[in-house]
């Protein structure tokens, strides 16, 4: 068995890693290059190489986990720095004409292999040609140069995001409305200002709340221009990059380049769905925004980027009589932690159990995932409040691949879950809004997805998958916050932890779960056929322009003059380039897969084992698309999805 992952790295232990891992894969590439033809075999050669770059991948996952979670600022910074040197050597191995000779000479003796080997030589192949292997050298060399410059106008884009400081400094008027236990949280000035933050846990709450709306105006101008000077130039570079390289290896466009190897395969795929979404949403978003403005008092004017957090929020109270402040005193997070594990554990055959192990903050939880036989699975670990430096939303981080190790053992995973909900605050434990709630099933979605992995080899791993795969374990968990029985579970009032959520709360958050879906899912579709438009677009992209256009026409909310929302659309630099239509498109599946344990009881063990069996543990191993036929019994579908947001 493996042991628990290791954090004790030091700034000059990281800096010191990339030239020995690097030497390291070398000599193992060297090995594999010099093996005589007649000599080559599955194992020596595309084994050794996938083992080798899966150790690599897996000795420089926690020194570059460190750069996001770590809170000494040395150590975030030689993080960062490995980071960028890892990610330009693997364009340097993607891209060496010496190995692809070899696997390719491997290939040619056409050796009768298993389904999954079958793959993993075919996929590995894909891997090197669409870095330009293939193209003639001057090509390949330019798409080389390219790619690693790419690479660094990412890396900086996300580090000045990490790094804003801003805040904005508001009077006591100006937070009427807002929680109590939100506003004992805020910094103050010496002049007796409150100092609010551009981090989400203080972002929403004000929007939803604060009843200033100049106030909630001057907040939402400088929350959407954060990092507006340097990261609107780094993303709009980013993008003539991207179009130059894809049109190098003989692509339309970015999309289509990005998109061959996801199950959407192709931009027209992606924008007809979206376009065939928007049609079925448009009635329900303007019906929907029409009750704002009415609520607003007229129905004349626009509802702006500043009010439609607020309204939404007093539509839930007035209609709903939901009043979210109220609901959270039942969420308190070690309630839902707790009733969380009980519920997984019940539908997937596992436990959770805390445990003594090595972490990277004195604020971290670590758990053994346990079978049901009592044998450890993986290793999991929580990191969920906010601190300087730190990775500013909620994500889940893989930190080992589950693998195959050559000794015939099972490498065992490992996940953390790092988030910024809401810290204690005194007299009052750490609360979670139904939002966070949901957040947290959310990205619990992706950690069952690497825990239960047994995928054979790392490439195929965990969340290893599509892109466009990616998201629907984590989208099918959000279904289970929504089941009455499951609120029951993870609920109980912070002074009296036996009083569940009261049955009227619970009937009012699942009629108000899709009091603003149509709204919300046509900021999705606005944020992907923007992602889409950015990136097959055949000039130079004027991406603030058409944000503002977009963001008009489609989710029916005008963008703020003056305001540049792209720069902190930091997907866009951090691996959905092209791929944000894939939030959309994994919920559409996730919502099908869910409709089995809608029919079977979303508690039913003998369907999580299925789920368990036939989407979680293969990983990539085979076709995604086949992966969910096999579990539903025929194709996924977009009725269910439309059936769940009331737009059927």
């Amino acid at each position: 068995m493996s042991k628990a992952p290791d954090f004790s790295y030091t700034p000059e232990l990281v800096k010191a890693l990339s030239e020995t891992l690097i030497k390291d894969l070398e000599e193992k590439l060297k090995d594999i290059v010099n093996i005589p033809g007649p000599q080559r075999s599955f194992k020596n050669t595309m084994l050794a190489f996938e083992a080798a770059v899966s150790g690599f991948g897996e000795a420089v996952n926690i020194p570059v986990f460190l750069a996001y979670v770590s809170d000494n600022a040395d150590l975030r910074k030689a993080g960062q720095e490995l980071e960028l040197k890892i990610s330009q050597y693997s364009v340097d191995l993607f891209t060496r004409e010496d190995v692809f000779a070899v696997l390719n000479e491997y290939a040619a003796k056409g050796e009768k292999l298993g389904t999954v080997e079958a793959r993993l030589l075919e996929k590995t192949l894909l891997d090197f040609k669409r870095n330009g292997l293939g193209l003639e050298p001057r090509k390949k060399n330019k798409v080389k140069k390219l790619m690693k410059e790419l690479i660094g106008l990412e890396l900086d884009f996300s580090k000045n995001l990490r790094e804003v400081k801003d805040v904005l400094e508001v009077s006591g008027d100006d937070l009427k409305g807002v929680p109590e236990d939100f506003k004992a949280r805020l910094n103050k000035t010496e002049g007796g200002k409150y100092q609010v933050t551009m981090n989400y846990p203080d972002y929403f709450p004000f929007m939803d709340n604060a009843e200033n709306g100049e106030a909630r105006r001057k907040y939402e101008a400088l929350f959407n221009n954060r990092c507006s000077t340097a990261n609107v130039e780094l993303m709009e570079k980013a993008i003539v990059l991207r179009r130059k390289i894809s049109k190098l290896l003989g692509y339309a466009s970015f999309a289509d380049y990005v998109l061959a190897d996801r199950m959407a395969k192709n931009s027209e795929t992606v924008i007809s769905f979206m376009d065939r979404t928007w049609a079925k949403l448009k009635k329900k978003g303007r019906k929907e925004l029409r009750a704002r403005l009415k609520l607003k008092g007229g129905e004349d004017k626009p509802l702006n980027a500043w009010e439609w957090r607020y309204y939404n929020n007093q539509l839930k109270k007035t209609k709903y009589s939901i009043d979210h402040e109220k609901i959270k005193e039942y969420f308190p997070l070690e309630t839902v932690v707790k009733g969380m594990f009980g519920v997984f554990g019940e539908v997937f055959g596992a436990r959770f159990e805390p445990a003594q192990l090595p972490v990277w903050h004195k604020d971290v939880r670590a758990y053994e995932v346990k079978n049901a036989d009592g044998a450890i699975a993986a290793y999991f670990y929580f990191d969920l409040f906010p601190r300087d430096g730190k990775y500013k939303h909620a994500a889940c981080f893989g930190l080992r691949h589950g693998r195959e190790l050559e000794s015939g053992a099972y490498e065992l995973p490992a996940a953390a879950i790092v988030g910024n909900f809401p810290p204690p605050s005194e007299g009052s434990p750490a609360l979670l809004q139904f939002d966070d709630v949901v957040t947290l099933f959310h990205e619990f979605g992706h950690v069952t997805h690497n825990i239960f992995t047994r995928a054979k080899y790392g490439k195929f791993s965990g969340t290893s998958v599509s892109r466009d795969f990616v998201e629907v374990p984590s989208k099918m968990l959000e279904n289970w916050a929504y089941s009455p029985e499951v609120l029951r579970r993870i609920s109980g009032h912070f002074r009296n932890p036996a009083e569940k959520l009261p049955e009227k709360l619970i009937g009012k958050l699942i009629s108000a779960k899709n009091m603003d879906s149509g709204l919300v899912y046509l900021r999705q579709i606005f944020f992907s056929l923007l992602d889409m438009r950015y990136h097959t677009a055949r000039g130079k992209v004027d991406t603030t322009r058409l944000y503002e256009k977009l963001m008009k026409k489609i989710s029916l909310i005008p963008m703020s003059p003056g305001t540049h929302p792209q720069a902190s659309f930091g997907h866009l630099m951090g691996g959905y380039e092209a791929g944000y239509y894939s939030y959309l498109w994994s919920e559409v599946i996730a919502a099908d897969l869910f409709s089995a344990f809608e029919a079977s009881g979303v508690m039913n063990p003998a369907t999580g084992a299925k789920y368990r069996e036939l989407i979680l543990a293969p990983g990539r191993s085979y076709d995604e698309a086949g992966q969910v036929e096999r579990f539903l019994g025929r194709p996924a579908g977009e009725d269910a999805f439309l059936k769940s947001i009331d737009a059927a």
